[in-house]
C-alpha cells in the first residue's frame, strides 16, 4: 500500500533532485567519555540555525550518542521511560500505545520529528499523537526534547514541544558493528550499522529486528527498521543529503480503556499492523560569505490495519459499551520549501523560508462487523517564517514567527520570543515566550460518526524562565525553571450532540527542578523533580493520564577501565484514569521503577552488557488493569568489526 500511494510522488522527487542540483542531562559513562562531552551539545531544533546548548533559550533536554549507546535500550520505550520532565505512559507491555505528554500538554500536543520530518499521523483515534512502541533506536545520534510550543518554527502539532530524534549521517571512515541481545519473555533482538565513503560521498546503513513474546497475556511485539543516510558534496560550498528509513511493526494487546487483563470482560487481544516510510532531501549552498540557502523535500508515508475487539462495560452490555473496530488508514504527507540565512552583521543574522506541506489520508473502518465508516480528506498548507537571532559571547536573543495559511481554515500566525544570558562562567538565565496552534485531525473532521467539519485549531500560549549555576568549585550543576501554558478551544467529545466540539480550556504551570553531582572522578548522580499544577475549565473531568508529579535519581559509576554501572529510579505520583468495565474507580495509584545497566568490554571489539527494567519485580500500575509484566532482564553483545 506504501509502495503504490508512494508513487504518485516519485515524479515530485524527480523534479526536486534536478533543481537541487542546480545536554544538561546528557550522561558520561567513562572518564574518556567525560572528556569528550566537555564539547558543548549543539541544538538544531530550537531556532531555524544550529546553536550551542548554552545559548539556547528553551527548555531542552539532550540526550547524545553516548547515553543512548550507554542506556542499552532495545527500543524508543526503553530510552525515554526516565528521561527528566518527560512522561511516558505504556498500556500494558511492550507494543502497547505508548505516549509522552510534555508538561501536562495532550499527547497529540506533541510534534514528533526523525531528521527534522513530521511522523504524526492525523488519521488515527488519538487526534495525531505518536505511538512510541513502534519507533526503533538503531542509528540514533541524538533525541532533542524542547518542552512550550515551538508553532514559530514547525506550524502545527508543535502546541505543547517537540522530540527531535536525529539519526547518524554519512560516515567517513569505513566501519561495521553487529549487536544481539536476548532476554525473558523469548525477547530477541538482532542489529547492524555500517558506513564510509561512497565514491565522492559517505553513507550510513542500519537495521534492526526485535520481538517480544507474550508478557502478561496475550500480548507481545515485532519491530523491524532499517536506514539508509548520505550525503554528496556538489562541488565547493554546495551538498546534497539524503536520509530515509523505513520500519514494519506488528502489536498486540488489550485496548485501551478495556480494564486490561485484570478487568477486561471479552478477553481479545486488540492487533495492530503498521508501516512507514520517511525520506528527506536537503540541498545546501554558501553562495556568499553572508548568505546560505538551502532547498528541502521530505516525505512522511503511513500505513496502518488494526482489528479492536468490542469493549464492554457490564454483562449484559449498555450503552457505554464501545463496539468492534477494524479499520485501515493511509497517510502521505509531503513537504517542500526553500530557506536562508544571512549574516546582516556579526553578531546579527536573519532566517527566512517558505514552506508547502501537502496531506493526504484516507480512513476504511467496519464497525460491529457490519456498518461501514470512513474518510478521505487532503489538505494544503503554506507557510513563511522569519528569525532573527542576536549572539555575543554572553547574550544570544531570538525573535521571530510563522505564518501559516492551512486550506479550509483562516491564516495562524505563531510568534516566539527566547533569551539567554551567561552572566559568568558558572550561571546563566534564559526564558522564551510563544504560541502554538493544532489544525483539527483528519479523524475528528472527517469520522462520520463524530466528526466534526467546523472544528477550529487548537491553540496555546506559553511562557517559562529558568537558570542553571555551577556551585563554586565543587562541579555541582543545578538548573530551575518554571512554566505556565494556557490551552483554548481543545477539542473534546459531546454526548449530546455525540460529536466532537471545541469547548474546553486548560492551564498547566509548574517546576522543574534538576542536579548533577560528580562525587568522585568516576561517580556522577544526578536528579531531577517535576511538579504540574494542572485546571481544565468547562467540565467536571480532570486531565487523565497527568501525574501532579514525577522524580527520579540516577548514578553512574565507572567501577574500572573496562566495567561500567548505571542506576536509575523514577517515582510518578497518582494519575486520573477511565476503564470502560471499571467506572466508579478512576486514580491509579503511583508507582516507582528501578533499571540496572552493566557492560564489559571484551578484547577484540566486543562488548557485553545485561540490562534490567523493573529491577525488584513491583507489580505497579500505569492504567487501571494493566498490571507491569515484572523483572524484564536481558543480555546481550555489540561487536565492533571494523572502524573506532
Amino acid at each position: 500500500m506504501i509502495q503504490n500511494r508512494s508513487r504518485s510522488y516519485f515524479g515530485k522527487i524527480i523534479v526536486f533532485l534536478a533543481f537541487s542540483l542546480s545536554e544538561i542531562f546528557g550522561q558520561n559513562t567513562t572518564s574518556k567519555k567525560q572528556k569528550s562531552l566537555e564539547i558543548e551539545p549543539t541544538v538544531v531544533t530550537v531556532s531555524a540555525e544550529a546553536l550551542p546548548l548554552s545559548a539556547s533559550s528553551a527548555a531542552v533536554t539532550i540526550l547524545t550518542e553516548e547515553f543512548i549507546r550507554g542506556s542499552h535500550a532495545g527500543n524508543m520505550m526503553d530510552l525515554l521511560r526516565q528521561v527528566p520532565f518527560l512522561y511516558l505512559s505504556q498500556t500494558g507491555g511492550r507494543g502497547g500505545l505508548t505516549t509522552v505528554t510534555i508538561r501536562g500538554g495532550d499527547p497529540n500536543f506533541t510534534l514528533v520529528m526523525v531528521d527534522g520530518i513530521p511522523v504524526n499521523d492525523p488519521t488515527n483515534i488519538l487526534g495525531g499523537s505518536f505511538d512510541f512502541s513502534t519507533l526503533s533506536v538503531e542509528n540514533i545520534k541524538q533525541i532533542e526534547i524542547v518542552r512550550g510550543p515551538m508553532s514559530a518554527l514547525y506550524g502545527s502539532e508543535s502546541v505543547g514541544g517537540v522530540i527531535n530524534i536525529i539519526t547518524r549521517g554519512g560516515e567517513n571512515e569505513p566501519n561495521l558493528f553487529v549487536n544481539g541481545i536476548l532476554g525473558n519473555f523469548n525477547s530477541r533482538q538482532i542489529g547492524f550499522r555500517t558506513g564510509g565513503p561512497l565514491k565522492s560521498g559517505n553513507y550510513s546503513l542500519a537495521g534492526s529486528h526485535f520481538n517480544v513474546d507474550e508478557q502478561t497475556e496475550k500480548d507481545g511485539l515485532s519491530l523491524g527498521a532499517l536506514s539508509f543516510n548520505s550525503s554528496l558534496p556538489l562541488g565547493q560550498d554546495k551538498f546534497l543529503q539524503l536520509t530515509t528509513r523505513y520500519q514494519d511493526s506488528r502489536a498486540r494487546g488489550f485496548p485501551e480503556n478495556s480494564g486490561g487483563p485484570e478487568f477486561s470482560i471479552l478477553r481479545e487481544s486488540k492487533i495492530v499492523n503498521s508501516k512507514q516510510l520517511i525520506f528527506g532531501l536537503k540541498h545546501e549552498q554558501q553562495y556568499k560569505s553572508w548568505w546560505i540557502y538551502g532547498f528541502e523535500f521530505d516525505l512522511f508515508s503511513r500505513w496502518q490495519d488494526s482489528l479492536t475487539p468490542s469493549i464492554l462495560d457490564a454483562m449484559p452490555p449498555s450503552f457505554r459499551a464501545q463496539p468492534s473496530l477494524n479499520t485501515q488508514s493511509d497517510f502521505q504527507r509531503i513537504r517542500y520549501g526553500f530557506k536562508s540565512h544571512l549574516d546582516l552583521q556579526p553578531e546579527l543574522s536573519l532566517n527566512l523560508g517558505i514552506k508547502v506541506r501537502s496531506e493526504d489520508g484516507t480512513n476504511s473502518t467496519l464497525i460491529a462487523e457490519q456498518f461501514p465508516s470512513g474518510f478521505d480528506l487532503q489538505r494544503e498548507t503554506l507557510a513563511t517564517y522569519g528569525e532573527l537571532l542576536y549572539r555575543s559571547n554572553q547574550l544570544t536573543a531570538s525573535f521571530g514567527g510563522r505564518l501559516d495559511n492551512p486550506e479550509g481554515f483562516e491564516m495562524e500566525l505563531s510568534p516566539r520570543a527566547g533569551i539567554s544570558w551567561s552572566f559568568s562562567e558558572k550561571s546563566r538565565v534564559k526564558a522564551s515566550w510563544g504560541e502554538g496552534f493544532k489544525l483539527p485531525s483528519f479523524f475528528a473532521l472527517g469520522e462520520p460518526n463524530v466528526g466534526n467539519p467546523q472544528l477550529k485549531p487548537e491553540k496555546s500560549q506559553g511562557i517559562d524562565i529558568g537558570t542553571e549555576h555551577i556551585l563554586g568549585e565543587s562541579g555541582i550543576k543545578v538548573s530551575v525553571s518554571f512554566f505556565n501554558n494556557s490551552f483554548k478551544d481543545l477539542i473534546d467529545f459531546s454526548p449530546q450532540l455525540f460529536q466532537l466540539v471545541n469547548r474546553t480550556e486548560a492551564r498547566t504551570r509548574g517546576v522543574e527542578f534538576g542536579t548533577v553531582l560528580p562525587v568522585k572522578e568516576r561517580w556522577q548522580i544526578e536528579g531531577h523533580l517535576q511538579f504540574v499544577d494542572w485546571k481544565l475549565y468547562g467540565t467536571s473531568e480532570p486531565l487523565r493520564d497527568r501525574p501532579r508529579w514525577r522524580g527520579g535519581t540516577s548514578l553512574n559509576w565507572e567501577v574500572t577501565r573496562r566495567t561500567n554501572l548505571r542506576w536509575k529510579t523514577l517515582w510518578v505520583g497518582p494519575r486520573f484514569d477511565f476503564q470502560l468495565p471499571v467506572q466508579g474507580r478512576e486514580i491509579v495509584g503511583g508507582y516507582s521503577t528501578s533499571s540496572l545497566v552493566l557492560d564489559y568490554q571484551l578484547p577484540y571489539g566486543l562488548v557485553a552488557y545485561s540490562r534490567v527494567d523493573n529491577v525488584f519485580n513491583r507489580k505497579y500500575h500505569e492504567f487501571i488493569g494493566f498490571p507491569n509484566s515484572g523483572i524484564y532482564a536481558r543480555v546481550g553483545l555489540h561487536y565492533q568489526i571494523l572502524g573506532h
